[in-house]
Formats: structure tokens, sequence, C-alpha cells
């Protein structure tokens, strides 16, 4: 029992010691204190260290740009790292990043509190780590390549030829579905992706790039929300919610940088890279990559590129601002600790992606097609104008959705005008033609009703960005896109007098539609190392019935 007390009143004394040593690192030494400064002034925040067993309790202090170890956890603290035992403690005090996730989902590390400052803390002792933590990471990539050489067995030499013949097979089908024109064989094995090098080279270029953090939607909103408040409007009354975000997703959207990639038939990106980028949330979880802002590029699932600009941006300009304002801590200013949240927060029993975004549901394309924003907008006018809306509640959400839709309109509107732009400096006569259908076609939709299936893709498409830039990447839904879209792949057919030419056109049809899955592959969720572990790797998690 002597030798127990004697191990974890020294484990107290080597934590003491440690957290006074990053103090006295960060009171010192300007690089370092350079990034406890946001864009509003100083990031004051309290971490707090202690074991269940009682043997430790400590806490570090960020206050006015200094820097304080304390020997016990005041009861403001920010965030608790509760260890259940003293080996646990000692693990993480050696331990690689993603050996401190798998601390969190052992149960043997129990953060509790702002998880944002908590990932802050991280970042801070990662920068104070420096070259250690980068070796740290490389050995961590090297055990776990190696581990995974152990693990699998060589290749079988009669299923990698098997593999390669199903490439190579094509399932024919025949014209019996009655909702099928046009086609004889419906699941058209008379083509291959080599047939559409557009299509093959987009494939090519998404295997190849990594996706990238993309600071454009995060700065912009919180740019936003500095000048017109967040709490409070400009004149200090509080803000509704709604009107807030409907004027702040106006803004996002009438801001936002118009993007048309390389050979693509389909304007618009979700963030400003032109194959793969990653949205940054942070009023939702983007601030659980705080930790992570130099080693997302090396972390061993799911790696992203980021510049050291947009980590710069996030970390001084962005997340500070978010610190107190993101989903998880308003809803614990306003109710407290509760169990639910805990658990919820605990990373074991569930994940609640309800808390960043609104997933499994199906927008109203169909409505979009038929009417357009400009339709749309209009029913929304007639509502309000109704003398029998007496709910304040209705009227506020209906002008705020009538803002929204303005936000797609101006974003549509910005592609039109730069794809002319490219049109007029293209020298490939072919491609130029291309640039300027797409002018056109982006000059009609989203506002008006699609007529073509080019025009129904594109305002497909753009509405898509919309809501990628909304919410959170998780979980929605394209709907029954056959049905959507089949009206439209008539209309173009019957309007075409020979074979030949609905021949190309069928062909041109599928490059379309190359092009647009091609472009629902153009964003990355943006899960903390945390969220990898324990879904084994996300993509993107769009859902298509046909």
């Amino acid at each position: 029992m002597e030798k127990l007390f004697l191990g974890r009143n020294r484990l107290n004394f080597v934590t003491r010691a440690l957290l006074q040593l990053m103090a006295l690192q960060y009171n010192t030494r300007p690089s370092l204190r350079s990034y406890l400064k946001g864009r509003d002034g100083w990031i004051d925040f309290s971490v707090g260290i202690m074991t269940e067993t009682g043997g430790v309790e400590q806490s570090i202090s960020f206050v006015g740009g200094r820097v304080k170890a304390r020997s016990s956890i005041p009861d403001d603290v920010d965030v608790t790292l509760r260890f259940v035992d003293e080996d646990a403690l000692f693990t993480m005090i050696r331990a690689t990043p993603n050996e401190v996730l798998l601390l969190i989902l052992n149960n043997k590390l129990i953060p509790e509190g702002n998880w944002a400052y908590l990932q802050l803390f991280n970042y801070l002792v990662a920068l104070l780590l420096g070259r250690a933590h980068q070796r740290m990471l490389d050995k961590a990539a090297r055990d776990e390549h190696q581990s995974r050489k152990e693990a699998c067995d060589p290749c079988d030499p009669d299923v990698l030829k098997e593999l390669q013949a199903r490439t190579a097979y094509r399932m024919r089908g025949h014209k019996t579905d009655p909702g099928v024109h046009y086609l004889e064989d419906p699941y058209l094995s008379e083509y291959s992706l080599s047939d559409f090098p557009r299509l093959e080279a987009f494939l090519d270029d998404h295997l190849e790039k990594k996706p990238e953090v993309c600071s454009e939607r995060p700065l912009l909103i919180t740019q936003w929300f500095r000048e017109h408040g967040f709490e409070n409007d400009h004149t200090g009354q509080p803000w509704d919610p709604v009107a807030r975000q409907g004027k702040v997703f106006k803004h996002l959207m009438s801001q936002k940088t118009p993007v048309v990639r390389h050979a693509d038939l389909l304007p618009g990106t979700t963030t400003t890279q032109p194959t793969t980028g990653s949205v940054v949330f942070p009023d939702a979880q983007g601030t659980m990559i705080w930790g992570e802002l130099d080693s997302i590029d090396k972390r061993l699932l799911i790696p992203f590129d980021i510049t050291r600009e947009t980590a710069q941006t996030l970390h001084h300009d962005v997340f500070p601002f978010w610190s107190k304002r993101n989903f998880r801590e308003w809803a614990r200013s306003k109710y407290g600790d509760r169990p639910s949240q805990n658990l919820g927060e605990r990373g074991v029993a569930y994940f609640v992606w309800k808390l960043v975004g609104i997933s499994h549901t199906i927008p109203d394309f169909r409505g979009l097609l038929s009417k357009g924003t400009r339709g749309l907008i209009s029913d929304l006018v007639d509502t309000l104008d109704d003398p029998a809306l007496k709910d304040e509640e209705s009227r506020v959400t209906y002008q705020a959705q009538i803002e929204c839709l303005q936000g797609v309109n101006a974003y549509a509107a910005h592609l039109a005008a730069h794809a002319a732009n490219e049109a007029s400096q293209e020298p490939d006569p072919e491609r130029k033609q291309e640039l300027e259908e797409i002018a056109r076609v982006c000059a009609h939709v989203p506002q008006h009703p699609a007529r073509t299936l080019h025009e129904a893709l594109t305002a497909i498409w753009i509405a898509w960005v919309a809501l990628h830039n909304e919410n959170a990447d998780t979980g929605l839904s394209l709907g029954r896109l056959d049905q959507l879209l089949q009206p439209y792949f008539e209309a173009d057919l019957l309007k075409l007098p020979s074979n030949s030419s609905r021949q190309a056109y069928i062909e041109r049809a599928i490059e379309l539609a190359g092009c647009f899955f091609m472009r629902c592959t153009d964003h990355f969720p943006l899960s903390p190392d945390l969220g990898n572990y324990l879904f084994g790797g996300a993509s993107s998690t769009q859902a298509l019935t046909l």
C-alpha cells in the first residue's frame, strides 16, 4: 500500500512538473506564445487532469496570454481529463495521438466538459513537442503498416485473375421494364469507363489526390457573425436564430468562390478544391480537429491535406470564436451537463451525428426542378402575404427560407459569369462551346424550371452544393434520381430525328450522369481521428435510391 501511495504521489509530481514546463515554455517563447492569441484577443481556458483513484489532481490555465500550472482543479475548469487510474495517465504521457484516442474508446480516459478546449490543449502540446511529435507519428505509421503486412496473406494468383475477369465482365439486361424507353439494354453493357476519357480522368484524379481541408465556409460565416453579431444583432437585440441563419447562409452562398473544374460539364464545387475538399463546420463538429491541425495530413486513417495558411486561419481566426458557440457548448450552457450529452461525448456507447447535421433527409428536388427557386420564392411570398398567417415564428422562418434561396441564386449567377469568362479565354473550340453552354445553363437554373437533362442535373447539383454548405455531410439523400430525371431524358430524345443523333445523345447523357456522380465525390466528411476509429473510416455518406 505504501509503494502504491508513493507511486501515485510520484506521478502527481511528474504531472505537475510537466504542466509547469509547458507553462514556462509558453510564457517565455514568443513563437509559442503567439498561438495563445486569436483574432478577438487572448484565448482563455483551463484544463484539469485527475485520476479516479485520487492520486493525481492538477490543472493548467491560460488567461490573458499567461499560463499557470496549479495543484488543484478549479470549480469553473473548462474541461477535465479524468483517467481511470495512474496506469492510464502514464500511458497517455508516452502515447501518440492515435493511442490517446484509443484510451478514450477503451474507457480509460473520460473527457468532461468543452471538447473544443480539449482539442486546443492537444494542439498546444503538439506544438510544444515539435519534431518529437512528428517522430512519434512517423513511428506509429511504420508500426501500423508493418502490422498490416503481417496480418495480410500474400495475394493468391487465382484470386487476382478472378478479380481481373470480373472487371472485364459486363452484365447485360433486357428491355422489360415498362419505364425504360429508348434503351435496348438498360445496363448499358456495351460501354466501359474507357469509352469516356473525361470520366476516366476524373476518377484517376479523385483516387490520386487527398481531400484538402477548406477554410472558405468557416471564415465567411465567422466574419459575418463578427460584423453582425451572434448572440445579439448590431442594435443589441437578441437574434432570432432562424432569421440569423437565413442571413448568414445568404451571405455565404453570395460570397462563395465559383469554380468550374477543368473539362467538367457541371459547374460548382462544395469547397474551393476542384477535385476533393472537406468543409469545416466550426458551428458543429469542426473544432474537433483543432488538435490535429499540424498532423491531420499524417494520421493513419483518412488523412487530409491542409495548407499552413488554412491551419493558421482556423486556429487564430475561426475556432476561438466558436469554442463556446458550437452546438455542443450552446446546449451545455443552456441545459447543463446532462447525462445524455455526457454519454454521447464518451464516444463509446454511440456517436451522435444529429448534433452536427440534419442527415437522412431527401430534399424536395421535384419542386426545385418544376418551379425553380423563383417559383419557390413566389410561393413563400404568397404565404407571407396571406392575412391568415398570424404566427410570427412561421413568418420569420418563411423569410429566412427566401433569403437562403436568394443566396443560391447569387451563387448560380456567379457560376454563369465565371463560366462565360472562362469561355472567352478558352483556346480549344470544343471546350469553349462546353463552357458557353454551362454559362447558359447556370443563367437559367436553378432560378427557372429545368427543361433539359443538363439543366436538371445542374440544378440538383447546385442545390446539393448549397445543402452541404448548410449542413455537415452526414447522410443527406438524393432520393429517386431515376424518377426525377427520366422525363428530361425522354424529352431531350424526342427532339432528335434520327437514330444516330439519339445514340450520340445517350452517350452524352451517360457522360453527364458520370460528371454528376464524380461531382458528388468532391467533398469528404471532416471527422476527427476519434470518428475514424469508431467508423473504420467513412467516405461521403450520400444515399441514392434507384
